[in-house]
């Protein structure tokens, strides 16, 4: 199929707006031009049914809201769809490629798998070996659209001088009490043009042309102000960010964030920094002194995506580290393989006796947050109990949190 002759709809699945704007941008740089959306099943049936020009490609979110991805499969077999599908989720690469296996197994077309965050350039180069852009006009195409998802260095430091990235916040719960204690600020870089612009696209960018600690320094400072406004209404919850090892091997740093801070009114003591497993076990040495500096200013420091790098808790017992994070692959594994869960159980245990505190991230059912509460996790981070929002937000999301609970538990 040439580009340049695709008349058919491409409809996009998913209930996350960012990631809707985000994929509608990609294809229509591609040459793409009927292109529709759709944040819930029921609305991508019915798009389905009455699209004109009929819909030919369907990108899919496997996690919706009103039933899940494998539900919109089964109906597209059903409905005797036999367009092509490609297939994303927050799911773990087990979960999507036995997804893409039953969708085969129905007859149907999928081109390929995704996980999430999306990355525009691996979409761009899936949807140029479907649809056969091979002809003069379809490889620049090709070349406008990764172009065009690319960011600039230059790019990117006006985007934060201008302060167009903000903090979003995900609630973290506490497993016993079932009550907020914590939220992880997450990076956002809205864009006219492009709907969303994700850490994975710009974070690197950051990093390699040294924007990466002006970058920190200005959204912890927006998040400082957002949780005293929070405090002004009486919620008090610690906050959660981030830090690059980039920024860990500069000195520096602790007293350089510190003042940063200090001139919005914050206090770093609010804070907890985290650190990505995999990138802290490539350098031991080098961020212990940052680390160290950064505990004596009180600091509460957790190791972020544990799971995803090649380190143990016996490596890690003489690190100044106060939190686990097990990363959300390792939680969807554990809850469906009986040696990923035995692996587990021990992590837990071993985190326990050094006195760290537990958290299981992406939990998305209720099946996965009974299996980390019997593990012994202290904490919970997923869709399940609620999505990255804006910081305004928060305290609305509070006030109906008894509410959600009591759906969501039945107490």
């Amino acid at each position: 199929m040439d580009l340049t002759n695709f008349s058919q709809t491409v409809l996009v699945v998913d209930d996350e707006r960012f990631v809707l704007r985000t994929t509608e941008f990609v294809l229509r740089r591609l040459g793409f031009q009927y292109v529709q959306t759709a944040d819930a099943v029921a609305d991508a049936m019915q798009a389905v049914l009455s699209a004109n020009p009929p819909v030919g490609l369907v990108l899919s979110d496997l996690n919706m809201p009103d039933a899940d991805g494998l539900d919109l499969l089964r109906r597209f077999d059903e409905m005797g769809y036999r367009g092509d599908i490609l297939l994303f989720s927050g799911e773990d690469g087990q979960t999507l490629t036995m997804a893409e296996s039953l969708a085969k197994a129905r007859g149907l077309s999928v081109i390929g798998t995704l996980p999430k965050p999306l990355q525009p350039d691996r979409l761009v180069q899936i949807l140029a070996q479907r649809v056969g852009l091979n002809t003069q006009t379809g490889q620049a195409r090709v070349k406008s659209a990764q172009a065009a998802v690319a960011v600039p260095a230059v790019m990117l430091e006006r985007a934060i001088e201008a302060g167009e990235l903000v903090p979003w916040f995900q609630p973290k719960i506490d497993i016993a009490t079932l009550t907020p204690v914590a939220v992880e600020a997450l990076a956002r870089w809205p864009h006219s043009a492009r709907g969303a612009i994700y850490p994975n696209d710009f974070i690197p960018v950051a990093e390699d042309h040294g924007l990466i600690d002006r970058l920190t320094f200005v959204l912890m400072a927006q998040a400082a102000r957002i949780e005293a406004a929070w405090r002004r209404q009486g919620i008090e919850l610690k906050v959660a960010f981030n830090v690059s090892m980039k920024s860990l091997h500069e000195h520096t740093f602790p007293d350089s964030l510190e003042r940063a801070l200090a001139e919005t009114g914050g206090s770093l003591g609010r804070f907890q920094l985290e650190v990505t497993e995999s990138q802290l076990m490539e350098d031991l040495v080098r961020p212990l002194e940052v680390l160290l500096r950064l505990r004596m200013k009180r600091v509460r420091l957790s190791i972020d995506d544990f799971g995803t790098g090649h380190s143990n808790l016996s490596q890690l017992r003489d690190l100044p580290f106060d939190e686990l994070k097990l990363d959300r692959s390792y939680v969807h594994a554990a809850s469906n393989g009986e040696r990923t869960g035995v692996i587990l159980e021990s992590t837990v245990e071993m985190a326990r006796k050094l006195g760290m505190t537990i958290v299981a991230e992406g939990v998305e059912t209720l099946d996965e947050w009974m299996r980390v509460k019997q593990l012994g996790c202290d904490q919970v981070q997923g869709y399940f109990a609620a999505r990255p929002m804006p910081g305004d937000q928060i305290p609305g999301w509070i006030a109906s949190w008894p509410e959600t609970r009591a759906r969501l538990f039945g107490i």
